[in-house]
């Protein structure tokens, strides 16, 4: 991607104002405040800070979004876009406003609490999976590799640096401040590619009638069972730890419940924007590496200055919900195993300082994963394909007053539950013909509810 003198200066910007924000924002507070701030900023997330940080959150694999509707067309909203609608309204009426009068401050603490230790260590496990940001942090590589010429590798080590730094010193507050920014430039980026991109080429029936028709159908060159398995992954919604964080911190429960269906509307908009922008990637672009899409058609339309500020959209998009995971993955090993370690240095260490031991795992095994599936699809369908199943009944049913599952019930739901998905997850890598017939998420949620209600069923006897 070339860029002028002028997009380059833009783009440092970018990062020195996020690093700016990062390394100063928890100044001059003490050790007890920095801590609360440092994990949930102090429980008094705003309505706009809420809805701007949660946007922004959703949005990280805007590469894996292109790459999707390059591809695929319109199904790629039939699977990204409305089922997540669905799951997000389900949980801002049934969940939001429980998980901030509940005062847990994760996932694990809330499981630990209703199923016990043991369920509470392998629900850290299972967040774990979902949360190290291997597929954010590919992206953000290959965006630095696009405009620096460097080897992915090179890029994908740079990104994770630059983005863990702040979170390193201004921990969840940093996170908030930076998506705020980042929600607004990445709104600002993709509408003027959009702007450009009907400049250039005309307008969108000039444009779709060069598309392949299986572009514009619903199912797109895709099985239905694929595109179903999208909509029991976005039930990841209701054990997806950014959700529960942002809830968890929000000021009161009526801004965290308002917050969700506000956040619904603002994702239609940024949808519409990279469906259509991915439309013109698709009908003008030719044969291209569709991870692509996005960042070509940006190189194509965009002229200096518009084309620095869009790369920095991208990155912004990006390293929002990089972030994001990367804090909730540092906060579980740092709570919920570093902190199993009983040693001296450990058991006298703030939560803080464990979080900042566990940026740095979370660094190296993303960096690690991001090499190895070089797929942002295929890393986000594969981890939450295998997450989902073992979690979402348990979870789901800690909303509820009675305690229908029993500790060792829960502990059997999300261990067989994960663990079914995992091998059918690997049966297919495998091309085994049995486990090709089905994507691994249905087999393993029909277990997981399944032995629920048997379980649910006999403790009731």
């Amino acid at each position: 991607m070339t860029l002028s003198i002028i997009d380059i200066i833009i783009i440092f910007i970018y990062f020195a104002v996020v690093l700016l924000i990062g390394f100063f924002v928890t100044r001059g507070k003490n050790q007890a405040e920095a801590d609360d701030e440092f994990i949930l900023a102090g429980r008094k997330l705003t309505l706009p800070f809420f809805v701007a940080s949660l946007v922004a959150t959703w949005y990280g694999s805007i590469l894996g979004i292109g790459e999707f509707v390059y591809t695929s067309g319109i199904v790629a909203w039939v699977c990204f876009g409305l089922p997540y609608y669905i799951a997000a309204a389900l949980f801002g009426f049934l969940i939001a406003g429980k998980i901030r009068s509940s005062g847990f401050s994760s996932i694990p603490d809330q499981i630990t609490h209703f199923y016990g230790k043991s369920a509470g260590k392998i629900s850290s496990i299972i967040i774990l999976v979902i949360t190290i940001p291997a597929a954010y942090i590919l992206m953000l590589g290959v965006i630095i590799q696009l405009f620096t010429g460097w080897l992915l590798w090179i890029g994908i080590i740079a990104g994770a640096l630059l983005s863990l730094a702040y979170l390193f010193t201004g921990g969840f507050r940093a996170d908030v401040f930076t998506n705020t920014a980042q929600f607004i430039i990445m709104y600002i980026g993709f509408t003027v590619l959009l702007i450009f991109s009907v400049i250039k080429f005309g307008g969108f029936q000039v444009n779709f009638a060069k598309l392949p028709l299986q572009h514009l159908t619903l199912l797109g060159n895709l099985s239905w069972q694929y595109v179903l398995a999208w909509y029991v992954i976005a039930f990841q919604t209701f054990v997806d730890p950014a959700f529960h964080q942002r809830c968890a911190a929000a000021r009161t429960p009526k801004i965290a419940r308002r917050g969700i269906f506000v956040s619904i509307i603002l994702w239609t908009v940024f949808d519409f924007l990279t469906l259509a922008t991915g439309l013109y990637a698709k009908a003008n672009l030719g044969n291209i590496e569709p991870l692509m899409a996005f960042p070509l058609l940006g190189e194509i339309v965009l002229p200096v200055f518009w084309k620095g500020i869009f790369v920095v959209s991208l990155l912004a998009v990006i390293m929002s919900t990089l972030d994001s995971y990367a804090f909730i993955s540092a906060f579980t090993i740092g709570k919920d195993f570093l902190r199993a370690i009983k040693l001296p240095i450990i058991v006298r260490a703030s939560d803080k300082k464990l979080t900042q031991a566990g940026l740095l795992i979370t660094a190296i095994v993303g960096v690690a994963f991001a090499i190895w599936i070089p797929s942002a699809i295929e890393l986000i369908y594969k981890t939450s394909s295998v997450a989902v199943p073992g979690l979402i009944v348990p979870l789901t049913l800690t909303y509820f007053d009675k305690k229908l599952l029993k500790p060792n019930d829960a502990v059997i739901v999300m261990i067989g539950g994960s663990l079914l998905a995992l091998i059918f997850t690997i049966g297919k890598e495998y091309g085994n013909n049995f486990f090709l017939m089905f994507e691994p998420m249905f087999p393993a949620i029909i277990f997981a509810v399944l032995i629920s209600l048997i379980l649910i069923y006999r403790n009731k006897s």
